[in-house]
């Protein structure tokens, strides 16, 4: 009886073990759907690559003039002005991000775009100025400033602010469609739709 009585309780601990296992293996194989956090991470380490480049070019002509009894004496210089002036979006200033997972949607919000880096290189000539009012060191640093603003100048009037909009949109919409999910952008408040892909073209047919 009593033998009988182990040998019940084994194979019914045995069959519990079985079932278990069976349990613990299907639900391993059983596919489950991503949650949102993933996504999340991922467009939050995306932000930080949003931003755009452009190469710049102009000229600036700087000139002062210094006025003594009634003569005006100026002196002045020309700056030829190369750059190259990145834009983006501070990241401390409004960005957020948040998922609707019945929607599978992810809502990334940005503020609005700024110059983050001006990387210029400046070449001086057809300088002019007199012993009365010469050009100081100080003139060549208030005008450097003057030449890299009008770099960052020239990049905002040639759309680095609406290519930065584009390019994050872009980026966040790319790495929600790689989870499933899709992409919804605001740049300070209004929305912004990524750019559609251009689809390839298609190589020559072979001769049958």
């Amino acid at each position: 009886m009593r033998r009988r009585l182990i040998l019940g309780l084994l194979a019914a601990f045995g069959a519990a073990i079985l079932l278990f296992a069976l349990g613990f293996v299907a639900g391993k194989a059983a596919p489950r759907e991503p949650g949102s956090a993933p996504v999340v991470t991922a467009v939050k380490k995306i932000a930080r690559l949003a931003t755009v480049q452009m190469e710049i070019s102009d000229v600036l002509r700087v000139e002062e003039v210094k006025t003594i009894l009634v003569f005006d004496i100026p002196k002045n210089a020309t700056l030829r002005l190369r750059g190259r002036v990145l834009g983006g979006f501070d990241l401390d200033k409004g960005f957020d991000v948040s998922a609707d997972g019945a929607r599978r949607v992810v809502r990334v919000r940005l503020p609005a775009p700024q110059i983050l880096s001006v990387d210029d290189r400046l070449e001086w000539f057809d300088e002019k100025s007199g012993f009365l009012n010469p050009i100081t060191p100080d003139d060549r640093t208030r005008w450097t400033s003057w030449a890299r603003a009008a770099l960052a100048k020239s990049a905002k009037d040639a759309g680095l602010y609406d290519a930065a909009d584009r390019h994050a949109a872009g980026l966040f919409s790319d790495a929600a469609a790689a989870f499933g999910w899709t992409a919804e952008v605001t740049v300070n408040g209004a929305p912004v739709t990524a750019p559609a892909s251009v689809p390839a073209t298609p190589g020559p047919k072979p001769n049958p």
